[in-house]
């Protein structure tokens, strides 16, 4: 009861804000969205193949207390319910050490490098 599974929302962050728990996998974007709303969140990081970016990340995240992680091989009902109760026990934070303002501070640097280096 009070399970709701979307897809894919164009109001995710504002979604985020509000839920009690977010489960979803580890890619770049998710986590920093889910990061930045502050939410509660249990990832699940896809692992399948050579793939190690986003188990590094969610094991990164988890060690530092911002999430709670269920590796894919470690993935049952059981684990999953257990990673939930403990997220939904945590305080809902956002890390003050991290930044979300990548992509303003990108463009002005690349603007200054540019204006150094007219032709």
């Amino acid at each position: 009861d009070g399970v709701v599974v979307e897809r894919n929302r164009a109001d995710f962050t504002q979604l985020l804000r509000r839920c009690r728990v977010s489960v979803s996998q580890a890619g770049y974007n998710t986590v920093m969205e889910t990061l930045q709303a502050g939410a509660r969140a249990v990832m699940v990081p896809f692992a399948g193949g050579s793939e190690s970016e986003q188990t590094l990340r969610a094991s990164v995240l988890a060690e530092r207390g911002w999430i709670d992680m269920v590796p894919e091989h470690a993935l049952t009902p059981a684990s999953l319910a257990q990673a939930i109760d403990r997220a939904a026990d945590r305080a809902a934070t956002v890390p003050g050490s991290l930044r979300f303002d990548g992509a303003d501070v990108s463009a002005a640097l690349v603007r200054r490098w540019l204006s150094q280096h007219k032709a």
